[in-house]
């Protein structure tokens, strides 16, 4: 559907990822994947199979990740909700700290906040976030939302951080 491709297992596909992008613990399995385009921006979408520790219960979640227009510093955005203003504070994370602040403006903050994020991360190439960081349950409408939030972000600010 929709051209598509699906894969039973690609372990590579969490290769070189930022470890906040996933839960804590051994690195897990990746199980079904499905790759693509949406909105003309390559996407990935997979179950990870995971265990806090080895005694632990294996455990699954669905990651999403799209990726973004450049290369990009790495910056870890949670989500607060209930903060000072009554509709949550965001916290951003990285080396550069002009990064975040450019990039979350506003509309974008309530973008994060609309959709019901509570954990993305922005890792080179791409926004990574799992099912169990808020925001839309099935897989297209997370996809949508991920696609919707980068391409907000204006031009200028991809522009600015974008690395080779």
């Amino acid at each position: 559907m929709h051209g598509w491709t699906y894969a039973e297992r690609h372990q590579g596909a969490i290769q070189g990822w930022p470890r906040t992008a996933l839960p804590p613990g051994p690195i897990g399995r990746v199980r079904h994947e499905l790759t693509g385009r949406h909105h003309g921006r390559p996407f990935r979408i997979f179950d990870y199979v995971h265990q806090g520790s080895a005694e632990s219960p294996w455990q699954r979640i669905e990651v999403c990740a799209v990726a973004l227009p450049v290369l990009v510093p790495y910056l870890y955005i949670r989500d607060f909700p209930g903060g000072g203003d009554g509709d949550g504070d965001l916290y951003a994370e990285g080396p550069e700290s002009g990064f975040a602040v450019e990039l979350l403006s506003e509309s974008v903050r309530d973008d994060v906040r609309r959709y019901g994020f509570t954990d993305i991360v922005m890792d080179r190439d791409v926004l990574i976030c799992t099912s169990d960081g808020g925001g839309p349950r099935d897989p297209e409408s997370r996809l949508e939302a991920l696609t919707d939030i980068v391409d907000r972000v204006p031009a200028d600010v991809w522009a600015r951080w974008g690395r080779d």
